[in-house]
């Protein structure tokens, strides 16, 4: 082979290098992002993230990560993984007690809506109550002044202004 050959294919090595380490870096953005969106808890494979899940989501196969020309880019994702798992809420059964823990709290959430809503009903029976027995004294009391005052109404004439 000529050396004009291993060039190219050198060339073409890291190039093809390249863009796997940045479907990686793109499938870790990915991820990062997602996981913000959704309250700090992976949306996806039950909230696990792994190397497989990076690989597949970086569409490569993950024995690219543990071939020996990849060793700076298995070291940086497992630095990333590592750092995530200390932080954030990854791991199927930790988002699974971090959904319960959110149902509970919305559950009770809930309750107290439920709660305060029969207490604001009942408030209001009471005001529509008292607003029902006002409109009766104001009927009644409507109706004296219209009993008594037609006889001492007079009109003023219009000359003596």
């Amino acid at each position: 082979m000529s050396e004009q050959y291993k060039i190219a294919a050198a060339k073409r090595g890291a190039a093809k290098t390249a863009k796997v380490h940045q479907k990686v870096d793109d499938a870790i953005r990915a991820i990062t992002a997602e996981m913000q969106g959704n309250g700090g808890i992976y949306p996806h494979n039950g909230g696990a993230v792994s190397m497989a899940e990076i690989a597949r989501r970086a569409e490569i196969n993950e024995a690219t990560f543990y071939k020996k020309d990849n060793a700076a880019l298995k070291e940086r994702a497992s630095l990333w993984l590592d750092t995530l798992k200390k932080t954030e809420t990854v791991g199927r059964m930790r988002v699974r007690k971090t959904h319960q823990q959110r149902a509970e709290g919305w559950h009770e959430k809930y309750k107290a809506l439920q709660t305060r809503h029969g207490i604001t009903e009942l408030q209001f029976q009471q005001l529509q109550a008292q607003h029902e027995e006002l409109q009766k004294r104001y009927d009644a009391l409507l109706e004296q002044m219209r009993k008594g005052a037609a006889g001492k109404v007079i009109p003023i004439p219009k000359g003596k202004r």
